[in-house]
């Protein structure tokens, strides 16, 4: 559309100044292609519109406040389907029936694999997209809707991403609050929000951006533990197509010891969410995914679950991670039952902050368990519509022992918001073989230990 470049060309300058006065340690910019094979979140050629990352580009350090540092990731999006995104944000609508809400949303989050327990650390507000480039790249491939792939084909409208195109957002504008809005307010099944977003606080550097602790990330403080980066889109018309389950992508990043800098270690890994990070780096953990439809002719709601099991000392430490990719309804509960008595013991759990002014409670779920038994919970929805349930894009970590097989148990998840099904069971295989690590030839049964593979 005619104006749109040198608009956009405006708008990337307001930024830059913008960024300048808002206490900007550093940008970090890759220095490769940054970006891996296609993976597709295991769905396969899709059809109508779909959105993916096909690389992470940059970051940048917004310093830290109250022990608290600040980052955000820029994203390069890529429309692998066979028809157009929507990426409306005019306040007047686009033409063609599309209201300005019908655009991209955008979260960014980092986590840590230390000690065996892959975690989340941060998470940030959502950057609001705005005026495609469709600028074509030989690594971004859309397809007919036949199958046969597809280069750029640019709709020669800023307000659609065309199939087989791109549009890239560095980290300056996905960390920019001109265009940031909340997670609350969007309906991450069905990709629907408000627009404008509501306004949050800016008071500091850190608002509304990646929020860690800075001890969770400092390398002197963790001197094993690898960390990733990951983007993450929602869009109305590819969640209604339900090509919703493969856009996020995730990156491996160093943490600087002296300034926090955060740099890229390999490539994107594309179209799949940042839990497989855990499985890439412990091929022993097992993932799957909890799929489910709430009603007739629903959008596909997915958790994915990961597993890992290690013995020990005749005990077993189970660590699950669950990451809500989609899912509107969010969840409030995790029960591990098993089939007799367990002695199940030393449970934990770790979640993420929400922050600058995001209305969700921060409290801790609950831990409970007897012999046979261990559950982590929250407060129903008529209790608390704001309890800390586990939202969309936000991943929660669960650990215990005990002295029973924890791949002999049953696992399901009991969902947040009202509706039918009201849990979804999470289908980790059955018993596992173990395998003995040490002592096994010394017949001292006390000095054995184990992994599953």
């Amino acid at each position: 559309m005619p104006g749109k470049p040198p608009l956009k060309l405006l708008i990337f300058v307001a930024v830059l100044l913008a960024v300048s006065s808002a206490a900007v340690v550093a940008t970090v910019a890759n220095t490769d292609t940054g970006a891996g094979p296609p993976q597709n979140g295991s769905m396969g050629i899709t059809t109508g519109p779909d959105v993916t990352i096909y690389q992470l580009t940059d970051t940048e350090n917004y310093g830290a406040v109250g022990g608290i540092r600040a980052y955000s990731v820029g994203t390069n999006s890529c429309n692998i389907g066979s028809e157009v995104v929507n990426w409306c944000d005019n306040s007047g609508g686009c033409g063609a029936g599309l209201t300005p809400a019908q655009h991209p949303v955008i979260a960014q989050n980092m986590y840590r694999l230390s000690e065996g327990r892959f975690e989340q650390l941060g998470l940030s507000w959502l950057k609001h997209g705005f005026l495609s480039t469709n600028t074509s790249n030989p690594g971004c491939v859309g397809n007919n809707g036949a199958g046969q792939p597809t280069t750029c084909q640019n709709p020669g409208n800023s307000s659609l991403l065309g199939v087989g195109c791109t549009d890239t957002y560095g980290a300056g504008l996905n960390g920019s609050w001109s265009w940031s809005g909340p997670r609350f307010e969007v309906d991450s099944t069905k990709g629907i929000f408000p627009f404008p977003a509501s306004n949050g606080s800016t008071s500091s550097a850190i608002d509304q951006r990646i929020q860690v602790e800075q001890n969770d990330i400092d390398p002197v403080l963790n001197p094993d533990a690898r960390f990733w980066v990951e983007g993450h889109y929602v869009v109305d018309n590819d969640a209604l197509a339900n090509n919703g389950l493969n856009n996020a992508s995730y990156r491996e990043v160093s943490v600087n010891a002296s300034n926090f800098n955060l740099s890229f270690l390999g490539s994107t890994v594309r179209e799949l969410s940042a839990i497989h990070a855990w499985q890439a780096a412990d091929p022993s953990v097992e993932i799957v995914n909890v799929d489910f439809v709430s009603g007739a002719g629903a959008v596909v709601e997915r958790f994915e679950a990961a597993r890992s099991v290690t013995f020990d000392g005749g005990v077993y430490t189970t660590v699950i991670a669950i990451r809500n990719m989609n899912s509107d309804r969010a969840a409030r509960r995790l029960l591990a039952q098993f089939g007799g008595s367990a002695s199940i013991s030393d449970g934990g759990f770790n979640d993420v902050d929400y922050h600058s002014g995001e209305p969700w409670a921060p409290t801790d779920w609950t831990i409970s368990s007897d012999s046979d038994s261990i559950e982590w919970f929250t407060d129903t929805f008529g209790v608390d519509p704001n309890a800390n349930a586990l939202r969309w894009s936000t991943m929660y970590t669960f650990w215990f022992d005990s002295t029973a097989d924890p791949t002999m148990a049953t696992y399901s998840l009991d969902l947040f918001k009202p509706g039918s099904p009201s849990s979804v069971t999470i289908p980790f295989s059955g018993m596992s073989p173990v395998i003995f690590t040490d002592g096994f030839e010394s017949g001292d049964l006390t000095s054995w230990s184990s992994s599953t593979p």
